[in-house]
């Protein structure tokens, strides 16, 4: 071989050596998968979702079932107590009983019912049936009743108001009374009819619009043995 065709060959072979060797170290663009080969999960360049979120549960509301509050019944003693039968003015012959120290009868000629039950010293005739307050000696025998059974079976006497009645009330010994916060709603009635010759009960009057609560007077009341059941029970 001559000198000028032996240079132009190994010219050759080194430019196809290089070129050669160029296409063994190209690797593919970032994010191209090699032409033929499926792409392989998590490799360099693959951008991989997150995986989803936690479901996220509801928030439930719990609502307590609404508890009464305890039953608060505390004692008093009242030096001369009344039972008045309070006639409202106006033509109805509607009565409320109140209860009060005598000498606060005077309060009857200028308060209305509402602004007279609001006072302290003024109460109203209670209508429940309770038991009696921890530590009474024979709880079982005895209820908490209303105080008009006390009331004196003397001839009622005129009210300072000139409308109204009252009667003395004859409290047991030792003279102890019970008052017990209570719903007005109970005492939307008034007690109707001749006052001087009895009353019913009538449910359809609101007798205290705009009073939420009212103080309401008991008295400790014996239970005969005919009121109680086979079992033991009060009957009511």
């Amino acid at each position: 071989m001559k000198p000028l065709q032996y240079s132009l060959a190994l010219s050759l072979a080194l430019s196809l050596l290089a070129t050669s060797a160029r296409a063994q170290t190209r690797r593919p663009a970032p994010g191209k998968p090699v032409p033929g080969k499926a792409a392989s999960k998590g490799r360099p360049g693959t951008k991989v979702p997150p995986p989803p979120p936690a479901p996220i549960e509801a928030a439930k509301r719990i609502e307590a079932e609404d508890e009464k509050p305890p039953l608060v019944i505390n004692r008093i003693k009242i030096k001369d107590p009344v039972l008045v039968f309070y006639q409202q003015a106006g033509p109805t012959n509607a009565v409320q009983q109140l209860l009060m120290d005598e000498k606060s009868l005077g309060l009857l000629k200028t308060m209305p019912l509402e602004e007279l039950v609001a006072r302290r010293e003024v109460f109203i005739d209670g209508l429940g049936n309770y038991d009696p307050p921890k530590g009474t000696a024979d709880a079982q025998k005895y209820r908490l009743a209303g105080v008009s059974l006390l009331a004196n079976s003397e001839k009622r006497k005129a009210a300072p108001d000139g409308r109204s009645t009252y009667a003395r009330l004859k409290v047991p010994s030792p003279g102890d009374l019970y008052v017990v916060r209570e719903s007005a709603e109970e005492y939307r009635h008034f007690v109707s009819g001749p006052q001087k010759k009895g009353s019913r009960i009538d449910f359809s009057v609101n007798g205290l619009p705009g009073v939420d609560s009212v103080r309401a007077v008991y008295t400790l009341r014996k239970i005969d043995t005919s009121e109680r059941g086979t079992s033991g029970d009060v009957i009511r």
